[in-house]
């Protein structure tokens, strides 16, 4: 993992999703794996309450 992948202060979570090359793998669990799409947002290290409400906003 590089620097700048280790280093997320500051980033979206968008930013972090592309930064990570997560973010078509990301979008797809989403609609069609909740369990990978969480397991994502995890490696990006948010928080839990982060994660629990993204869970639950359509985003796409």
């Amino acid at each position: 993992m590089s620097t700048i992948q280790s280093n997320y202060t500051g980033m979206t979570i968008i930013e972090r999703l592309i930064v990570t090359g997560q973010f078509e793998t990301f979008k797809r669990a989403l609609k069609k794996n909740k369990d990978k799409a969480r397991k994502i947002l995890e490696s990006l290290k948010l928080d839990q309450k982060t994660i629990d409400r993204l869970m639950k906003t359509k985003l796409y």
